[in-house]
């Protein structure tokens, strides 16, 4: 079935010195959805400007870099940002749907390539990743070195690609000779049946990513859309935001018979200690999810105020009409609601399917042991969970195993944001970007 042609939508409401258009790619790749930021004819004095492309997250669009944009155009960059193969507006040129085996890493690699090569660049200054879009920034940097100057990966670390089971077999007269390295903590530490474990707590619980890999996750991500959709979208962004995480912390519980209470206190964000049950039910409801119930079942009870709230119907997320989010106004969250309702959530969801089968992420065996190395940062709010959702994720980024040592430029987490710290704080996201991108020639 064709879908919807996409360059037929009325384009979004956007800032000041940030237009959308389409770059068609085809046969090599897609019909991309881009926001580009250009810089003052004053700035690039002839020259074509430095790229700073902006990669978005789950469930993002471009339209997240909206405030960051100008920020690096007004700084002499060209800032691009393109909704990612799956999302938004980005569709095959022909308009045919997408093949679910071509949502994954080495796929949205050979995506970039074509695009940056269709904007007229071979090299891209300083790339940019946020959450799912970090994922898909280090794949990238790793299969393409050349291609990339610098890199920042925002509320996702990298740990590196998963070691080959390969069992040693050297020469007997080299194996006395050769170093055998200890494997690091979080190689040791790991649970391998997790997912029975997380189900044997008590409340039993579930990991997002292999829940948002199920069969029903797109039904329960898209439906009921209208008024239900964008009360789940708005709590779901709360809740992983700066603000959501202090309400969180703050939160108490009085005496009650009911069966459905709100959830305890949280704790500040935290390095994991490894990767079992225990340690991983620390973390909040939107990664180790309530086993059994939906994902709007979930937010719907975190965003529960008091305990003696009236019964609301299975999954339904109710949200304070006084709740606003200076990052995201009614109108922001227009852009988010119609374009999920047009597109579901079935493709984007398709890249946790990449995430979680080995067989979707099998071409990338070749890179095991491969460590990113340009100029690295990372950047994240400082009570975004997602820093910590793996564990040993941010040590091996800063201990040399998956990046360079002589590449990583440290590690900023913003105060008084969240996971969305793009959104939630412009200015600091901004700064940390051209920090790095100035500091390479």
């Amino acid at each position: 079935m064709a879908s919807l042609d996409a360059t037929r939508l009325p384009p979004w409401h956007l800032p000041d010195g940030i237009t959308s258009r389409f770059v068609d790619t085809s046969p090599t790749s897609l019909k991309f959805h881009i926001l580009e930021a250009l810089p003052g004819a004053s700035s690039t004095h002839g020259s074509l400007p430095p790229l700073i492309l902006l990669l978005h997250g789950f469930p993002n669009l471009s339209y997240d870099w909206r405030f960051v944009m100008p920020k690096l155009a007004a700084a002499g960059y060209y800032a691009v940002a393109v909704d990612l193969r799956g999302f938004g507006r980005t569709h095959n040129a022909n308009l045919s749907p997408l093949d679910d085996g071509s949502i994954r890493a080495s796929t949205a690699t050979l995506d970039i390539v074509a695009l940056v090569r269709a904007l007229g660049y071979s090299v891209i200054h300083t790339l940019v990743g946020q959450d799912l879009g970090a994922y898909v920034a280090a794949t990238t940097t790793l299969m393409r070195p050349d291609m990339v100057k610098s890199l920042v990966l925002m509320a996702h670390t990298w740990k590196g690609i998963p070691d080959l089971p390969v069992k040693p077999a050297p020469s007997a007269s080299l194996a006395p000779a050769m170093e055998v390295p200890e494997p690091p903590w979080w190689e040791t530490t790991k649970d391998p049946a997790i997912h029975a474990s997380l189900a044997k707590l008590e409340p039993p619980r579930q990991h997002y990513k292999w829940y948002n890999a199920s069969p029903d996750a797109s039904r329960d991500w898209t439906y009921p859309t209208g008024q239900p959709l964008r009360d789940f979208l708005k709590g779901y962004f709360f809740l992983k935001s700066g603000g959501g995480a202090s309400q969180q912390q703050r939160q108490t519980t009085t005496t009650t018979t009911t069966t459905t209470p709100p959830p305890p206190p949280l704790p500040p964000p935290r390095p994991l200690r490894s990767w079992t049950a225990d340690e991983l039910a620390v973390m909040p409801h939107y990664y180790i999810m309530r086993a059994g119930m939906t994902v709007r079942q979930n937010v719907a009870l975190d965003m529960k105020k008091k305990e003696d709230e009236p019964p609301r119907p299975a999954g339904s997320v109710v949200v304070d009409s006084r709740l606003a989010l200076p990052w995201l106004s009614e109108a922001d969250l227009d852009v988010y609601e119609q374009e999920y309702t047009r597109t579901t959530f079935r493709a984007p969801l398709r890249w946790y399917h990449a995430l979680t089968d080995p067989d979707l992420s099998g071409d990338l065996a070749y890179l095991a042991g491969a460590k990113i190395a340009v100029p690295v940062k990372y950047v994240s709010g400082l009570d975004d969970w997602g820093t910590y959702q793996v564990p040993g994720g941010l040590e091996a980024m800063q201990q040399g195993f998956s990046v360079d040592a002589a590449c990583w430029r440290g590690a900023t987490l913003v105060p008084g944001a969240g996971h969305w710290v793009n959104m939630e704080k412009p200015d600091e996201s901004a700064s940390e970007i051209l920090k790095l991108a100035a500091s390479v020639a």
